[in-house]
């Protein structure tokens, strides 16, 4: 089994990224936390990048789509190349701040190493949909569904946990973490109507309030696995989506 911090951290062919997080190291380097298409996420040091007169200073920018390469060893490898791959939009306003949610969340919860290439495509689709001012809900709710999926905590929309009997459209339901779904009184609280659950999981167009309740659905799933420390991005932005 290979050393994820001593052998794979190299890449000589350029392979599309994009900038999850950056912060200054020293007076003229960047350490750049990247989500890669060969590597998944990975942690590289851009020498100079900080430097006032650095072309890469304005490349390495969140949601910018960039074909980079890098070298190294250890748990920190150097940014040799990087380039714009195309043209693209920023997300602006509300979809700028749905666009941090989606960083912060691949920073908490994907290890570092892991490729994750079906992952890396959905949210490249994701930042997509944001930048053309499309409604966020649905593609929100749908990469959070990816990103579980992706790291095994796969989410049934359309069967209660326990029982496995198929979801009633007008029915109420709540989530167990360690189960799955739970049909339930109206009255004793719910977190999403049956419709929406199937709505979300076969990607279909949400209204307000299906969009209110799988978002709140999803907050309270992912809650569970980010723990008790909250997301930086929400004190900007209260409610992604």
């Amino acid at each position: 089994m290979p050393n994820k911090l001593d052998d794979p951290v190299l890449s000589d062919e350029l392979t599309p990224a994009y900038v999850l997080h950056s912060r200054k190291y020293g007076e003229h380097h960047l350490l750049v936390d990247m989500f890669t298409c060969s590597a998944g996420r990975i942690p590289l040091m851009a020498r100079g990048g900080a430097a006032a007169k650095s072309t890469r200073r304005g490349m390495l920018q969140p949601f910018s789509p960039l074909l980079i390469t890098w070298s190294g060893r250890g748990r920190i490898a150097n940014l040799k190349q990087v380039e714009n791959r195309s043209c693209y939009v920023l997300p602006r306003g509300k979809a700028l701040f749905s666009g941090f949610y989606l960083n912060e969340l691949l920073i908490r919860l994907v290890d570092q190493y892991e490729p994750m290439p079906e992952l890396f495509r959905s949210y490249e689709k994701t930042i997509e949909s944001l930048g053309d001012g499309l409604a966020l809900d649905l593609p929100l709710r749908c990469f959070e569904l990816e990103l579980l999926q992706t790291l095994g905590y796969g989410v049934d929309l359309l069967h209660e946990g326990q029982s496995g009997v198929a979801v009633s459209a007008q029915a109420c339901y709540h989530y167990e973490s360690e189960t799955g779904l739970r049909r339930v009184p109206q009255e004793a609280g719910f977190l999403a109507q049956g419709d929406t659950l199937m709505a979300l999981a076969r990607q279909q167009a949400l209204d307000v309030r299906q969009s209110r309740e799988a978002r709140e659905l999803m907050r309270h799933i992912l809650g569970f696995y980010l723990g008790d420390r909250p997301l930086k991005s929400r004190e900007f932005f209260y409610t992604p989506g």
